[in-house]
C-alpha cells in the first residue's frame, strides 16, 4: 500500500534558525520585488504595503526612543520641561505624539492636542531635539502669554522665538538646507522660517501678509529669549 502522506517540511531547530529562515524569505521576496520575477501584480502591491507598514512602525519606535532619551539626557529639552513645570504646565512623554506627517513639517503644536513629532521627517536625533524644543517654546508661550494663534502678530512672535531659541537655525542646519550666508545668518533663518510658518495660518491670505506680520514683531520677539538667558 502506497503512503500518500506528504513529506514533512523540515522545522527549524532553534530560534536562531527560525530568524535566519525569515531573513532568507524576506530577502527572496525583496529580490522578486526588485526584479519583477516570480511575483504577481497583486503580490507586488501587497509587498509594498507591508514594507510601508514596517517602515512606519520602525519610524514610530525610533521617534519614541529618541523622545524618551532626549527627555532624560538633552540639556535643552530637560531645561524646557523644567521651565514649563515652573509656570504650571507639567509635561510628560505622552505629551509628545509621534506620527507620520506630510513633507511640509517636522513637528507641530496644538493647544488642544499637544506636541506632534513627525516620525517620518526626523533626519537625526539632533533634528528631533531641535523640534522638541521648538514646539515646547510654543507651549511655553501659550501657557505664559495666552497667545491667540489666529492673530498673525501673536503667531509670528512665537515663531520667531521658537526658531531662534530651539537650535533650528544653527549653522550646520542651515548648511544642510543649502543656505550659506556669513552675515546675520541666524536672523535671516529665523525670519525665513517664521514667515513659512505664519503663511500656514488659516487667517493669513498671502506670503506678503506673513512677511509684514513677522517684520512688525521681529525686533522685540527676537530679543525676548525667555525662558533661556540667551540664544544657545
Amino acid at each position: 500500500m502506497t503512503d500518500n502522506t506528504p513529506p514533512k517540511q523540515p522545522q527549524p531547530e532553534n530560534v536562531t534558525e527560525l530568524k535566519d529562515m525569515k531573513k532568507f524569505e524576506r530577502w527572496r521576496k525583496s529580490l522578486q520585488y526588485m526584479t519583477g520575477l516570480g511575483m504577481s501584480d497583486a503580490e507586488q502591491t501587497q509587498f509594498r504595503k507591508d514594507l510601508d507598514k514596517e517602515l512606519e512602525s520602525y519610524q514610530c519606535r525610533q521617534c519614541e526612543n529618541w523622545r524618551d532619551n532626549l527627555m532624560k539626557n538633552s540639556p535643552s529639552v530637560r531645561f524646557m520641561v523644567e521651565q514649563l513645570g515652573k509656570i504650571g504646565r507639567e509635561i510628560k512623554r505622552d505629551d509628545f505624539l509621534c506620527a507620520p506627517c506630510d513633507i511640509t513639517r517636522s513637528g507641530g503644536f496644538s493647544p488642544e492636542d499637544g506636541i506632534l513629532l513627525c516620525q517620518n521627517r526626523m533626519n537625526s536625533k539632533t533634528h528631533q531635539e531641535h523640534t522638541m524644543v521648538h514646539e515646547m517654546v510654543h507651549l511655553y508661550d501659550h501657557q505664559r502669554f495666552k497667545v491667540d494663534w489666529f492673530n498673525l502678530r501673536h503667531h509670528a512672535c512665537s515663531e520667531v522665538r521658537a526658531a531662534s531659541l530651539s537650535g533650528d537655525c544653527n549653522w550646520s542646519r542651515e548648511i544642510q538646507r543649502g543656505f550659506y550666508t556669513f552675515t546675520k545668518q541666524h536672523q535671516a533663518c529665523v525670519k525665513r522660517r517664521a514667515v513659512l510658518s505664519v503663511t500656514e495660518n488659516p487667517n493669513c491670505k498671502s506670503k506678503e501678509e506673513a512677511e509684514r506680520a513677522v517684520a512688525s514683531v521681529f525686533d522685540s520677539c527676537f530679543a525676548d529669549t525667555r525662558p533661556f538667558d540667551e540664544i544657545y
